[in-house]
């Protein structure tokens, strides 16, 4: 019987691997000759070891046959390691999401600046899940990029990721989240996406931000006003689907598995998504992880201070003649 299950499961895996493969050759409009082409191109690159697999164009096919209910008698029965180190390098995406996530306990953890593709993994990561998915939900201690300006999006990120302690030389990491946010807004601002997006926020957060005070006091008043325009026609475009949730602050604060984040999403039980404050990024497939994060998100969400876009909208445009007014009326609208 267990060697039975097993054999079931691996068959299921290189059934979900040779689809994924599948998928992303339609997608980058490659066919079996031309991948087996970069894949030996990129196997020289990648490494001097004679035994790094160049994935001949039969190797492929008997890989992809696998994507099949009921596939050949040829088809591989096993997959690699270094073979899936090869396909990931030419399809632009991470071995572990090749490889399926679902079955493992343990979290899948990146340190962002590892591998000079990473931006590219990670936002086809996010995307793979949303395609399908009905609901993306993200808190955040800062505005999702999605919702605001390049021109803050490059100030803010040069303020945040340029004071971290403990990075050394940080801008790599700046220019990491500058792409991450260049590739993420273009694709959730498409008015053609048929799942929702939820950012989540508590009040406090997103006023210190948006507003410039402490040491985002660094981003000029004229990038953050324009930036609150921004916002506003995000929120109010029905076709973007993008909803911003201001959140009670005490709502955020009695969540305390919210601390060990700088920011956690989830797309519906689908995937779940979330960054270390050290900037290194996890995510998890397994029940485990995705189940409590989105019950976490969905009791979040019941924290919202206003009741529809219009209040939000609102609240956005006093935020506005807050900072038209200076720095004297945004301490006494606080007291």
């Amino acid at each position: 019987m267990l060697a039975s299950q097993s054999l079931s499961s691996t068959f299921a895996r290189l059934k979900t691997t040779a689809s994924k493969i599948y998928s992303r050759m339609e997608f980058l409009g490659l066919n079996e000759t031309q991948l087996s082409e970069r894949c030996s191109l990129a196997a020289v690159h990648m490494s001097e070891d004679q035994d790094v697999p160049g994935l001949m164009r039969d190797r492929l096919s008997k890989i992809l046959m696998n994507r099949h209910d009921f596939p050949a008698k040829a088809a591989a029965r096993v997959i690699t390691h270094a073979e899936l180190a090869v396909l990931a390098k030419v399809l632009k995406v991470s071995t572990e999401w090749l490889d399926g996530q679902a079955d493992n306990q343990d979290p899948v953890v990146w340190n962002v600046l590892a591998e000079p593709d990473r931006a590219l993994t990670f936002t086809h990561l996010l995307q793979e899940y949303e395609k399908p998915g009905t609901e993306t939900r993200v808190w955040s201690q800062y505005p999702l990029h999605s919702y605001t300006s390049e021109a803050f999006v490059y100030a803010f990120n040069r303020v945040y990721y340029g004071s971290k302690p403990g990075i050394g030389d940080t801008r790599p990491m700046v220019e990491f989240y500058n792409r991450v946010a260049r590739i993420r807004r273009k694709e959730l601002t498409r008015p053609d996406r048929s799942s929702g997006y939820t950012g989540l926020i508590s009040r406090s957060r997103f006023e210190a931000v948006i507003c410039g005070t402490g040491a985002f006091a660094a981003i000029s008043k004229t990038i953050l006003k324009s930036n609150l325009d921004v916002m506003i026609d995000v929120i109010t475009n029905p076709s973007l689907r993008l909803k911003l949730v201001i959140v009670k602050d005490e709502c955020a604060e009695s969540l305390k598995a919210l601390r060990n984040y700088e920011f956690l999403g989830a797309v519906d039980d689908l995937i779940t998504v979330w960054r270390y404050h050290s900037g290194d990024i996890g995510w998890s497939e397994h029940p485990s992880y995705t189940k409590p994060h989105r019950q976490l998100l969905d009791r979040l969400a019941l924290g919202s201070l206003f009741q529809d876009v219009n209040e939000t909208v609102e609240y956005l445009r006093s935020l506005q003649n807050r900072l038209r007014r200076g720095p004297k009326y945004a301490l006494s609208s606080q007291l």
